[in-house]
């Protein structure tokens, strides 16, 4: 445990020094490289692409045979917009990570690079009444949002309007993102990891501090890995499976999710002109396929195909179009399954990993309104980060994500506002825990 040392003058509570930042990494020539990062989806990889453009060297271990073997390896992604009427700070997030995840592909789109992207449109249908109150309020807010460079473009479009956009006929109208589109996730994620050094089929048991700075990494027969400057843990799960993140257990929820796929000679007269969003989500066609879905059940955690999730989704589809649901049966379909990782919150855990039994020894009266008492600096566990708990909005969340994090370790401020920090800061659930009166040290 790292012991707690408080400063020499007293701080106020409002300072929020269990929020402050860790110290930037050092880099050493005696380190295998300079950051190492554990996962290989989305959250892995946009680490090692924002570090990699920074200068700073990282190593991947993904201990698939392959990156992106997660939720990160279906074949579409959306990228649209996550808009909250009340620009709650969860809607700041998404909406910010949203412009940067575009403007990512965009730019390697621009480049000639090899990843799969459409920017096609987004078609977003209210699912129920409270639904359609909620997108009025979205449009009102972003109509009167002042016009910059970069802001989310949405234009209303009636029944007709909307049916016509998609190319298949729908019960109502709804809000269309016409700079939106989707993305293949494992083509971007080989293409942000690209500079980084991959170690794919090793699995990383252990992590444990080196003097002075760093960390070293060992497998699971105990053998060693590598020092590194400082790590990243960017899985789904099993970012709780360390001791330096064993608490943020009961704070991790696996959500599995299922997939479904078809043919896109079932569509022979009608059309799927761009992105559908309604309670579920339809795509455009990929490689002569049509995805749509998706489950969300918490409850399971296998990853098996069943031809119910497959009528699940299909009744979920119906929904929105009725018309091309029926051509649909669930033996027909091919499909996928996988474990999103989410929080009781909704917002994914970004930010240095606390070390969990000295955040107890420094705060233990925080429920006691102590407005003037003296508080040390959050203790963390040295050079060690987490990224992850993004559930279904890896592909709008993971980008933005991972250059926070570049810019904590390098020592630079992030353009985000620091209220939205905070709320997707890692340490947030044991502050909330100690003001609850839930924990004592």
């Amino acid at each position: 445990m790292t012991k707690p040392v408080a400063p020499q003058g007293g701080s106020k509570p409002a300072d929020k020094p269990w929020f402050d930042p860790a110290a930037p990494f050092i880099r050493q020539s005696s380190h295998n490289n300079d950051v190492a990062i554990i996962g290989g989806g989305i959250a892995g990889a946009s680490c090692c692409h924002t570090l990699n453009q920074l200068g700073i060297g990282t190593t991947l271990f993904e201990q698939n045979d392959t990156l992106a073997q997660g939720a990160s390896g279906n074949p579409i992604g959306m990228l649209e917009p996550y808009v909250t009427a009340d620009n709650s700070l969860s809607g700041q997030f998404y909406e910010a990570g949203y412009q940067h995840s575009s403007n990512l592909v965009r730019r390697l789109l621009a480049e000639g690079k090899d990843v799969e992207a459409a920017f096609c449109g987004v078609l977003s249908l209210p699912a129920n009444p409270r639904d359609a109150t909620r997108q009025q309020a979205i449009l009102e807010r972003l109509s009167l949002a002042p016009k910059v460079d970069g802001a989310t473009a949405v234009q209303p479009l009636d029944q007709k309007s909307a049916s016509d956009v998609l190319g298949l006929t729908v019960p109502t109208g709804g809000l269309f993102y016409q700079d939106a589109g989707w993305v293949n996730p494992p083509s971007l994620c080989k293409l942000l990891a690209e500079q980084a050094t991959i170690q794919q089929g090793i699995q990383i048991a252990r992590i444990t501090p080196l003097q002075g700075s760093g960390a070293r990494l060992h497998n699971p027969q105990g053998s060693l890995v590598g020092d590194f400057g400082a790590i990243i843990i960017a899985g789904a799960m099993e970012t709780a499976h360390f001791a330096q993140t064993t608490w943020m257990r009961d704070y991790m929820i696996a959500l599995r999710g299922q997939i479904s796929w078809f043919s896109k000679n079932v569509l022979g007269d009608l059309n799927v002109n761009c992105v559908l969003s309604h309670k579920g989500y339809l795509t455009p066609e990929r490689a002569g396929m049509h995805v749509f879905g998706a489950t969300f059940d918490r409850h399971a955690n296998n990853t098996d195909i069943t031809e119910n999730d497959h009528a699940a989704n299909i009744a979920q589809l119906a929904l929105a179009v009725p018309d091309l649901a029926a051509r649909l049966h669930p033996g027909a379909l091919g499909g996928r399954a996988g474990l999103r990782t989410t929080t009781p919150d909704h917002l994914p855990m970004i930010g240095p990993a606390p070390d969990y039994d000295a955040y107890l020894a420094a705060y233990p009266d925080l429920d006691k309104g102590r407005y003037y008492a003296r508080y040390c600096s959050a203790p963390y566990h040295k050079d060690v980060y987490v990224c992850t708990g993004f559930g279904a909005r890896g592909m709008i969340g993971a980008p933005l994500a991972a250059s926070m994090i570049a810019s904590q370790i390098a020592g630079h401020k992030h353009s985000l506002p620091p209220l939205v920090q905070e709320a997707l800061h890692p340490a947030r659930y044991i502050v909330r825990a100690i003001k609850r009166g839930l924990l004592a040290p």
